[in-house]
């Protein structure tokens, strides 16, 4: 059995999600609430994720956890440096593409003009 588990979460919102001073736990305000885990053998995570684009929830791998004396299941992210790694590849390889379309075109155009490849060192 895997800590780890798919869960719908959204970000705590005291008008939203209700707080109460005597029942919540007091540190729910900082965290993530998890409104649904499921398994990992689900196929239907296409339904799920047209849920979560209807009510703004995430769908992420996530550590889940109980907060007491409220009994409220919080969620940690196990995917936030996943999508920062994302993000970073994504920006390399558009920098990438653009300096390689930038020396395609310089070699054409040395082409055109001289008759003569481009030679690199």
């Amino acid at each position: 059995m895997s800590r780890y588990e798919i869960g719908l979460c959204q970000q705590f919102n005291e008008e939203m999600h209700g707080f109460d001073e005597n029942t919540s736990s007091p540190e729910i305000k900082d965290h993530y609430i998890c409104l649904y885990t499921f398994p990992y053998s689900n196929i239907a995570l296409a339904d799920y994720i047209t849920l979560a684009e209807c009510f703004n929830i995430t769908v992420e791998i996530i550590e889940p956890i109980w907060l007491s004396p409220g009994c409220e299941m919080v969620a940690i992210y196990k995917t936030f440096w996943l999508r920062i790694l994302q993000r970073k590849v994504r920006r390399w390889l558009k920098v990438k593409r653009h300096v390689q379309t930038n020396m395609i075109y310089k070699m054409l155009m040395t082409r055109e003009y001289t008759g003569t490849k481009l030679q690199f060192q």
